[in-house]
């Protein structure tokens, strides 16, 4: 080996003395070998690295050349000098999420192997040079910094420890690292038109249950009286399940269905526009623009079973069978004729030879049946009025498609052998709709004969649920995952609408819904015990996928719920991601326009007598689908786009109250104050919408500081709906700011008892123990917030300011890491975490984050100013002014804006301008007391000491009492007006904050030797 340094190899290439005319075919190729073992090197830019068994110890070679015959030895080379490389790709690295997914880093890293580093370095390597270094450091950090979600930007309290983190792991490597540009993640991906792997051995039965509910599902858990449920809880997994908006059956089980959002999979109502311009047609499959998880597996080899799920009508072919939601109209009082098979089921023939026969027909639902459902001395049909009459037939058509559905289920799995089994039943939600206003605790203005036989109907249902759990689950615990799930809960308790019927049909019956429903996960490759932060709509498709072992795509808003999931299973089956989906003909619909559908009229005339549909037959798009997209929209923050879907169904029905609430709510978000009143005040004049537009309405007042007007809109409201938890708590928050804490606070904790969900009145509480200085208390509050709620970002912020006061600043890192992880470009949060880091000097990570919040939020002024105050600070004044102004558009009242641009106009020398910006500042409650101190030294640059000093005393009252600046300003303004001892007073009390004044000592020590001895 030539080129070694150190001692000279011995025995690695065997010469041989060879006559010209003895060459042979073996010498030949003996040469070629060797030949493509040379190496050459670069002596000034890098050296090389020789390892073989037969060496013993790797070997540093110099070159220029170097043999290295391969199959023996293996060869590395390494940068000599300081190099800036790019951090390994996905392939490269395969760093390990805990759910088993793997990933690189995008950036940069500045290296050098040290001198006496070069051994580590190669052992590190893997023979893959000084990428094999970086990715095994790499490796060796990811385990150090424990979890973070991979497909979300890397949270601050990991980039804030992964620098040091890597540059010890490549420290211990041999190599020292200089610098580090570190971006995100990039996942280990399927490239598109890739091969998928084959599906993992799982099955998995998913029930849903529309509209099922914690605080109903709860007591009767406590009463055993649903032991198959508690039974799938005991050795599995619950959790809160936060829905969507629109919160209406089509739209989020279709969302649960496809792991898209309704903008994008199509369906946002339960009638779609009539192509021809007619009226609107039923929802159907050919509305999903996407594919379902059924569709996926089904792709994957995986024998399916789908039994009346939303919007699946006509089915399409897939490897299994599927029984639509025409079978057994999920809406109660419809019954389509059996005699009309097209479309209904998948195979066609499934229809007449297995189905038709288990329907089951309201007609069959004998009075028996009914009554076990009810109490009371009411025990014959002729005893309950018409209307009553309606609506037990109507609980009858909903045992009738429970039944159906049921028994449908049970015979087509004996006929097939599906894999993935998933069955919808709509009764716990129609149930609520019917029943609901009758349930404890009794509901004033409910008629007492009502009550008293009504009163038990939906527990004694969802017992009886229970109990076809228990028929469903025959069969399926071992060696099945079972998950069970609900769209939205449903409220139950003394928060239940007044003013709105829960019978579809007497008012916006969605009213009703709760933003939460539930979650069960249980049986194989489930980690029984494991406690679940939050789960919502979007995250069961990337599951379904995951547990199949087929890759999630990434756009896809939800997560896998990993933690749910047996660690050894993700190891065998990691997740993974791809960059396409199936094609999309493997939809049902495939996107194309309806089909012929022979219900459709009466589908339609059903849904509007049910009130899910307005009397808008001569128009041709359909209000409720306007109202519903700009919904839609609203909640992906697309503002202008969603209110030109409320205008334009405005348009076509100008006095819909429910689209009035919703523009209006806009424009208040909006701050155009006047049109939001003007809004709010015509839905007030309709009863189905008083509690919403009341709401909103005091809530706009409150924001114009009108705080006796909020009151009055308030409490008028609540005289009506006096469980209504959201206006309860908006009161609190006027009677706040009337400076009444005390009967705030009341009413804050009325409103936590009112509703178990509501975040706000519990981060209320917080804030006044926060104010009060008593930081345990606060925190607890804030603790229960997230609880309750958690996807409300003010608890995070508020808790992080908790940690902040008390100097914890990883602890508020972390958490404002945790609320990023769910809403990772919500502006609010980002803007705060940018003030923690400018708080501890981090001014580049401050500016960092201050631009994602800016760019995630364009109508946000507060990044802007921070912004300004970054530039301010470096005497950039134009760009500044620049970034203030656009603060100002945004919000002309924004008294911080102001106050910076004074600033800006100061150091130009333009007091009057700055003067001018101040007094406007002063508007603001937020800014008076920082608008008061900066006029009071405009004052006293001027000489007006009186007005100086005017404006600090009331700028005092309003402060904490610890700003130096302020309290020396005060000082001087008192020592001109030959206030002595008040202005030592002030100099004091600004040396207790700041011992470090010399300056301020010196005007003390000077002042009380001219005044005598130093005021008690």
């Amino acid at each position: 080996m030539e080129g070694a340094e150190g001692r000279p190899a011995r025995g690695w290439l065997r010469r041989h003395a060879i006559g010209a005319a003895a060459v042979s075919a073996a010498v030949l190729a003996t040469a070629g070998w060797l030949g493509a073992g040379v190496r050459r090197i670069d002596p000034a830019f890098e050296f090389g690295v020789v390892e073989s068994r037969f060496l013993g110890a790797p070997r540093k070679v110099s070159g220029p050349t170097v043999v290295v015959p391969p199959g023996l030895y293996r060869f590395q080379r390494f940068p000599r000098n300081l190099v800036e490389v790019p951090l390994p790709s996905a392939d490269a690295a395969r760093l390990e999420a805990p759910d088993g997914t793997l990933f690189g880093l995008v950036g940069r890293a500045a290296v050098v192997i040290r001198d006496d580093g070069w051994l580590a370095a190669a052992k590190a390597a893997g023979g893959a040079g000084l990428q094999g270094v970086l990715s095994d450091a790499l490796r060796a950090t990811v385990r150090a910094l424990g979890p973070w979600d991979v497909r979300e930007p890397i949270p601050q309290s990991v980039q804030s420890r992964f620098e040091a983190e890597f540059g010890r792991a490549l420290g211990l490597r041999g190599v020292d690292l200089r610098r580090l540009t570190l971006g995100g993640a990039v996942l280990l991906t399927v490239p598109k038109g890739a091969s998928l792997p084959a599906a993992s051995e799982t099955k998995l039965l998913v029930l849903g249950l529309d509209g099922a509910d914690w605080a109903i599902l709860d007591p009767l858990l406590r009463q055993g009286k649903m032991p198959n449920l508690a039974r799938l809880i005991e050795r599995g997994i619950r959790s809160k399940f936060l829905t969507i908006s629109p919160a209406l059956s089509p739209v989020v089980w279709t969302s649960i269905a496809t792991g898209v959002n309704p903008a994008t999979h199509g369906v946002l109502d339960f009638l779609v526009p009539d192509p021809a311009g007619g009226e609107g047609q039923p929802v159907t499959s050919a509305q999903r623009r996407v594919p379902s998880i059924w569709d996926f597996l089904s792709g994957a080899g995986v024998e399916v079973g789908v039994v009346g799920w939303w919007a699946t009508w006509p089915a399409g072919p897939l490897d299994g069978f599927m029984v639509t939601d025409r079978v057994a109209y999920q809406l109660f009082g419809l019954d389509p004729d059996p005699g009309r098979a097209a479309g209904k089921t998948w195979p066609a023939d499934l229809y007449d030879a297995e189905v038709r026969r288990r329907i089951v027909k309201p007609s069959e639902i004998g009075w028996e049946t009914v009554l076990a459902y009810l109490d009371g001395p009411r025990r014959r049909p002729e005893e309950f009025d018409a209307d009553e009459t309606k609506l037990l037939d109507d609980f009858r058509t909903l045992l009738a498609s429970t039944e159906t559905y049921l028994r449908v289920t049970l015979a087509l799995r004996s006929k097939y052998a599906p894999r993935f089994e998933s069955v919808y039943f709509e009764g716990t939600d129609t149930v609520g709709h019917l029943f609901m206003s009758y349930r404890p605790p009794k509901l004033a203005g409910v008629e007492p004969k009502r009550f008293e036989s009504f009163h038990a109907v939906v527990d004694r249902y969802y017992e009886a649920m229970d109990r076809d759990i228990g028929l469903l689950l025959e069969g399926r615990e071992k060696g099945w995952t079972i998950m069970v799930l609900s769209d939205h809960g449903f409220a139950s308790d003394a928060s239940r609408p007044l003013t709105t019927d829960s019978r579809i049909g007497h008012g916006p019956a969605a009213d009703w819904h709760r933003r939460f429903g539930v979650l069960v996960l249980a049986g194989e490759h489930i980690r029984a015990g494991t406690r679940l932060g939050e789960t919502g709509i979007y995250d069961i498709a990337p599951t379904v996928l995951a547990l199949f072992g087929q890759p999630v795509p990434r756009p896809w808003p939800g997560a896998v719920l990993s933690d749910a999931i047996d660690p050894a299973f993700l190891k065998a089956h990691p997740v993974r991601y791809r960059e396409d989906a199936p094609a999309f003909a493997m939809a049902a619909g495939g996107g194309e326009a309806s089909p012929s559908d022979p219900e459709a009229a009466e589908l339609r005339e059903k849904l509007r007598s049910l009130g899910y549909l307005g009397s808008t037959e001569d128009k041709p798009v359909r209000v409720t689908t306007r109202n519903n997209t700009g919904i839609a929209l609203l909640a992906q923050g697309k503002r202008s786009e969603a209110e030109k879907e409320f205008r334009a169904a405005l348009k076509d029905q100008p006095d819909q109250p429910v689209i009035l609430v919703n523009l209006g709510t806009l424009l208040r978000f909006e701050h155009r104050t006047d049109e939001a009143r003007k809004t709010l005040e015509r839905a007030l004049a309709f009863t189905a919408t008083r509690r919403a537009a009341g709401q909103q309405l005091g809530q706009l007042f409150l924001d114009l500081g009108d705080l006796d007007d909020a009151e009055k809109r308030l409490r008028q409201v609540l005289e009506v709906e006096p469980g209504a938890a959201d206006v309860v708590n908006t009161l609190g928050l006027v009677l706040q700011k009337k400076g009444k804490g005390r009967e705030a606070s009341d009413l804050f904790h009325e409103a936590t008892d009112l509703d178990a969900d509501a975040a706000e009145p519990r981060t209320n509480l917080g804030n006044l123990a926060r104010a009060a200085g008593r930081l345990d208390e606060a925190e607890d509050w804030y603790q229960k917030a997230i609880e309750a709620d958690p996807y409300y970002m003010g608890a995070y912020n508020n808790l992080a300011l908790v940690y902040q006061d008390r100097g914890e600043m990883k602890r508020a890192i972390d958490l404002y890491d945790r609320a990023l992880a769910k809403s990772p470009n919500h502006a609010v949060v980002l803007n705060n975490l940018g003030s923690l880091f400018y708080a501890t000097g981090d001014l580049e990570r401050a500016r960092n984050v201050w631009k994602r919040s800016a760019a995630a939020d364009a109508r946000y002024p507060s990044p802007l100013n921070n912004l300004a105050g970054l530039e301010l600070a470096a005497g950039k004044l134009d760009l500044a002014e620049e970034l203030l102004r656009k603060a100002l558009v945004l919000d002309p009242n924004y008294g911080d804006a102001r106050i910076n641009m004074a600033l800006v106009l100061r150091h130009r020398g333009n007091n009057s301008a700055a003067r001018r910006q101040l007094e406007k500042a002063l508007s603001d409650p937020k800014s008076r007391a920082t608008a008061l101190l900066q006029l009071g030294v405009l004052d006293l640059g001027a000489g007006d000491n009186p007005s100086a000093l005017a404006r600090l005393d009331e700028a005092r009252r309003l402060s904490t009492g610890r700003d130096t600046l302020l309290l020396n300003a005060y000082g001087e303004a008192a020592r001109r007006m030959g206030r002595g001892r008040d202005a030592i007073q002030a100099f004091k009390a600004s040396l207790a904050v700041d011992p470090s004044q010399k300056e301020i000592r010196a005007v003390v020590d000077k002042l009380e030797s001219r005044t005598g001895a130093p005021p008690r």
